[in-house]
């Protein structure tokens, strides 16, 4: 267990989306020994995501688009995930907000905060908020899609069930989506809901 830790050194290896720096750093375990080594780590800034629920229709509002990592680990060509974004200087719950409607159209007052967490902890610095928030039909009053060039987003309502046998059969596979999923099933936010055959 780490007792403490200093960095030695970092330098700048690529700057683009995000920074990459190379850092050093020493650690101290709790026994008092010490161990120096260098990471790979891109900077970024934190996000957050919201799952959209309908616990009248037992629904879930995700959204699928193309990410290039998970095609360049093994040439998927689309992602189905919870609606998600950079803070970009935004509050978590305002960021949310925000995305909510930009991605999927639905315009959402407020969300509750689930829980946060690192997605890679050992590569990058990100950290997400995660949200909960209900929504119905007369919500989407607009047409989602994404607002940023490098978006190209469809709208998919699943219910709740088939969402959670996606998660098993493999079709759905972004972590936080299935953390948001799983974290819904755990607070009964759609009721009882029996697993899809």
């Amino acid at each position: 267990m780490a007792k403490r830790a200093r960095i030695l050194a970092e330098s700048l290896v690529a700057e683009g989306r995000f920074r990459l720096t190379r850092t050093r750093v020493e650690v101290e375990e709790a026994d008092g020994a010490r161990r120096t080594f260098d990471h790979e780590i891109y900077r970024h800034e934190g996000a957050a995501a919201v799952l959209l629920y309908d616990p009248a229709r037992g629904l879930t509002l995700l959204v699928k688009q193309f990410r290039l990592g998970a095609y360049l680990c093994e040439g998927a060509l689309e992602s189905i995930e919870a609606c998600a974004g950079m803070l970009d200087g935004d509050e978590p719950e305002a960021c949310v907000v925000r995305e909510a409607f930009e991605e999927t159209g639905v315009r959402i007052e407020s969300a509750r905060h689930a829980f946060d967490a690192f997605t890679s902890p050992g590569a990058t610095t990100e950290k997400i908020a995660c949200f909960v928030a209900p929504y119905g039909a007369a919500d989407r009053v607009g047409p989602g899609g994404g607002v940023d060039a490098d978006e190209h987003i469809e709208i998919v309502e699943i219910p709740f069930a088939q969402a959670l046998a996606m998660i098993e059969a493999g079709e759905i596979r972004d972590a936080k989506t299935i953390a948001l999923l799983y974290y819904a099933k755990a607070k009964g936010l759609f009721g009882s809901t029996p697993a899809r055959r």
